[in-house]
């Protein structure tokens, strides 16, 4: 009989424990493109641990892992830098010419993570930039400027978490705007829109809540084009390779 009623009062334990167990549990949350699931999921209740003796505490308390599923926007600004083959076909000379300048511009993308150290993205930007350099050809003396006004990208992005730190490699495509003229002659401007590739890699970190912080480089080839009567007649060919290295904020959207 007393056998039967420790069996029964345990019963009723298991069940009056069991609503309590599921109301901790956290709900399942299926990320999709408007429904990212919280950025540290909810710590789950722990047996309260008090030391004797005969007992110590745990030795590391349940750690709560950053997400890094979910969209975001953000701004960047940097400097870029390189060179560009250019070849004169009125006085068969060559070279390379030199470019720099700044840029600053705006970033949209969106991670998957499934619960692994490993991060899938795609990251589209838009930056203004005043990179330019001159090529010499005496063609066109007294030197033709060219410009990069405007530059964008279109990149997937491979990254390893670890916790709230993520370093990257990405890659995709990059489009930018290509103009060219020879300075204070009234032969105008000529300019092209250049589909061309860009790699690189960089590191994000969580700075507090959904705010974010990286670094990153970028090598962006933007192929070539030809100033004609803008660069004394021409044509002139110049080919764009430039090296992207810049800081950004990020803001992840819909976090709860």
């Amino acid at each position: 009989m007393k056998k039967l009623l420790i069996g029964a009062v345990a019963l009723m334990a298991v069940a009056a424990a069991a609503p309590a167990l599921a109301a901790d549990a956290e709900p399942v949350v299926v990320p999709d493109l408007f429904t990212a699931p919280p950025a540290f999921p909810r710590r789950r209740a722990e047996p309260a641990v008090v030391p004797d003796v005969f007992t110590a505490p745990p030795a590391f308390p349940a750690v709560r892992v950053y997400d890094w599923t979910g969209a975001y926007v953000g701004l960047n600004a940097g400097a870029g830098w390189g060179r560009a083959p250019w070849t004169s076909n009125p006085d068969g000379t060559a070279g390379t010419a030199s470019l720099s300048g700044g840029l600053v511009g705006v970033t949209l993308g969106y991670n998957l993570q499934t619960r692994e150290p490993v991060v899938l993205g795609v990251e589209a930007d838009l930056a203004w930039t005043n990179v330019r350099g001159t090529v010499p050809p005496l063609s066109c003396a007294a030197n033709c400027e060219f410009r990069n006004p405007w530059l964008g990208t279109a990149r997937l992005r491979f990254g390893w978490a670890f916790d709230t730190i993520l370093p990257y490699v990405t890659g995709g495509f990059a489009i930018g705007r290509l103009t060219a003229d020879i300075a204070g002659r009234p032969f105008g401007a000529e300019g092209v829109n250049n589909l061309g590739w860009t790699a690189g890699a960089g590191v994000e970190i969580v700075i507090w809540g959904p705010l974010r912080a990286k670094v990153e480089y970028l090598y962006a080839d933007l192929n070539g084009f030809s100033c004609n009567v803008a660069c004394g007649g021409g044509p002139i060919s110049i080919n764009v390779h430039e090296n992207i290295i810049r800081a950004g904020l990020n803001y992840r959207m819909w976090v709860r």
